[in-house]
């Protein structure tokens, strides 16, 4: 039975920790297929469906993040669920979205080192690719309709955006097609928010920090000036060296999981010699078949040092330390956020956002080799997503499904 309070909080839109557990627990058992992919199950389910957060929101938390280190992924669900319950969202909201990859991984680990069991999952994986690919290039255009429209020089700021995404793989100048996103917006003066009433206070910038987040600050510092000094060669403590390599790692990543896929195989196999060069390229295919970010192979690796407790040690160290980076950003600029200047800064990167979105699933689709059955699939999946609403869950498991079938006859 509902109680008058929980109509009330429907109504108002307000998000319970239990609703934040499993809706992302949902969404982290379908988001394959990268960043922009969770991205997109997000808005569809929390923005179209239960109307629990705006497009705004899951814009500027994409903004945020792909300006700081870490998983993108992981630190927009910490910034969404930072915005709508505070530190218990952020710590539920993340907790719910990597455990279903960190479980699957857990299982394939035990399997693995136990008794040598590898699984193919490519011929399934193919179709859902096409399948991702047309929820991510739905959300983009869903969100271009609803935010760009009422501008020519969005509108162009967000074409060239997507040009560049797909002609380069910078990182860098995915950071600077944002940092430029917002120079125009302020330049241009296209602020496409609406002013707040004359009634609502005015709020000014937070500058200042507790001292709870001056220490949080300071021990991430600590944490990455070791990582970058090479101190984890210096201790024989097997707990302190995954915290000081997972937690370095987790502060100076920036550009995604494949920027750093040589970094780590280096470190791992070379240096630490952690893993063999086989068991780091099937560590990368596991991630690669779990719904969840590529450094999901953190717990794959912690599993092989140190059973259950290095695994579970080795996915708090990668994931927290840059969402604890991200909620402290976050902080600053929700006093920013309704200035005047921040606003028209935003629109312009608004603008790029979308545009690194629809460009996101173009890239996805040229990383495969198109077939009939393929496109078939990804077109049906487009439509039912942009035309029906229909859930990324239902999309994306109807895809593995299909995928399974046309093997199996194929065969």
């Amino acid at each position: 039975m509902i109680t008058e309070q929980s109509q009330n909080d429907q109504q108002e839109g307000v998000a319970s920790l239990t609703y934040l557990f499993f809706t992302f627990l949902k969404v982290g058992m379908v988001s394959f297929g990268g960043n922009m992919a969770l991205v997109a199950v997000i808005k569809n389910i929390m923005v179209d469906r239960d109307k629990r957060l705006k497009n705004e929101t899951i814009l500027d938390a994409v903004g945020i993040a792909s300006l700081l280190p870490g998983p993108m992924a992981v630190n927009v669900v910490a910034y969404i669920g930072y915005d709508l319950r505070k530190r218990m969202g952020a710590v539920v909201s993340m907790t719910g979205v990597i455990l279903p990859a960190c479980t699957a991984m857990l299982m394939l680990s035990s399997a693995y080192f136990k008794f040598g069991y590898h699984q193919q999952f490519k011929e399934v994986m193919y179709y859902v690719t096409g399948a991702v690919s047309a929820i991510i290039a739905s959300t983009g255009f869903q969100l271009f309709s609803k935010s760009l429209t009422d501008n020519k020089a969005k509108i162009i700021i967000c074409i060239l955006s997507v040009a560049g995404i797909i002609l380069t793989n910078s990182f860098l100048l995915t950071i600077a097609f944002i940092i430029a996103g917002g120079v125009l917006g302020a330049w241009l003066n296209m602020d496409g928010e609406k002013p707040l009433p004359e009634s609502a206070p005015a709020q000014k910038p937070v500058f200042g920090l507790s001292k709870s987040s001056l220490a949080a600050l300071t021990g991430l510092g600590s944490i990455m000036l070791l990582f970058i000094s090479n101190a984890q060669q210096y201790t024989h403590n097997i707990i302190v060296k995954m915290i000081l390599v997972f937690g370095g790692i987790s502060l100076t990543l920036f550009g995604g999981g494949y920027v750093m896929i040589p970094i780590m195989q280096n470190l791992f196999v070379t240096e630490m010699h952690w893993l063999t060069n086989q068991e780091f390229l099937d560590a990368i295919a596991f991630s690669q078949a779990t719904p969840g970010p590529i450094l999901v192979s953190a717990t794959f690796i912690g599993y092989k040092l140190s059973g259950l407790m290095g695994a579970v040690l080795a996915t708090i160290a990668i994931f927290a330390p840059s969402a604890i980076l991200m909620i402290l950003v976050s902080r600053l600029y929700g006093g920013l956020k309704h200035h005047v200047l921040t606003k028209k800064i935003l629109a312009g990167v608004k603008a790029v956002v979308i545009g690194l979105i629809i460009g996101a699933a173009v890239k996805i689709g040229q990383q495969v080799t198109w077939s009939i059955s393929l496109a078939v699939i990804t077109v049906i999946s487009f439509i039912a997503s942009f035309r029906y609403k229909v859930s990324p869950v239902y999309i994306i498991l109807s895809s593995a499904l299909a995928g399974y079938g046309i093997w199996y006859f194929s065969k």
